[in-house]
């Protein structure tokens, strides 16, 4: 019994109702052709493929070009290459079929269809080196009060802030630089939002012992001192 060339047994998986009525027919009553267009929607089915669509020339192209060159351990499965095996039909050929029903399940001819460019993926943002960390801590009793780390970016550290817990005082919270002899501080800026915030310093800073993170409640006085009142505050190690 003659049988169907396995790239339009591939189409008729794809979408029945492109298919001949011949084909149709045919693969109806050969158990063997039936069992490969069972074998290439299985493929489809396995990629998790919604509601198929044929691919373009030049895609359908591409596919048949990898397959020529021996690219087939991604597209053919056992079954597709054991029945083409015993039917005599080339294995790159049923490859190129099932590699056919593959591409249409994951959609890709949807690219032949659409106008618009696909958008360009943005390069990965460089975000810097973590060289230091800080576990910030309530000052009257240890509590978790968030996170701060020193980012190295070329000539500046940034120093990333995330509090958590720092109550409801009125005034605003304030973020400064402590050094590690006790006495010398600086300020850094405002958490903006509350309870996150970037700050750049320069690297001399940290290099000279300003490495504790200290947050504070500041009254909207005009008084550019520390208020002495201390929400929160770690070392960077």
């Amino acid at each position: 019994m003659d049988h169907v060339d396995p790239d339009r047994l591939a189409g008729l998986a794809l979408d029945p109702a492109d298919a001949s009525e011949d084909v149709r027919e045919h693969a109806a009553t050969c158990p063997e052709c039936a069992g490969l267009v069972a074998s290439f929607t299985g493929v489809r089915r396995r990629a998790g493929a919604d509601a198929l669509v044929a691919p373009p020339e030049h895609v359908r192209a591409q596919v048949l070009a990898q397959v020529r060159a021996g690219d087939v351990a991604m597209v053919s499965s056992p079954s597709v290459e054991t029945r083409a095996s015993r039917r005599g039909v080339p294995v790159w050929l049923a490859a190129v079929a099932a590699a056919l029903a593959l591409v249409a399940g994951l959609g890709l001819g949807r690219w032949g269809a659409d106008t618009e460019t696909p958008e360009a993926v943005a390069p990965p943002v460089d975000t810097g080196t973590v060289v230091a960390a800080a576990t910030l801590t309530a000052l009257d009793s240890d509590a978790d009060r968030g996170r701060a780390s020193a980012v190295r970016s070329e000539d500046t550290f940034t120093i990333r802030v995330s509090a958590t817990e720092l109550g409801d005082a009125p005034g605003v919270h304030e973020v400064w630089l402590i050094n590690v002899d006790g006495v010398r501080m600086i300020s850094i800026g405002l958490l903006a939002s509350g309870t996150e915030g970037e700050f750049d310093v320069p690297m001399e800073l940290v290099d000279q012992g300003y490495r504790i993170v200290d947050i504070s409640v500041e009254p909207d006085d005009g008084d550019p001192t520390h208020s002495g009142v201390s929400l929160a505050r770690g070392e960077l190690a």
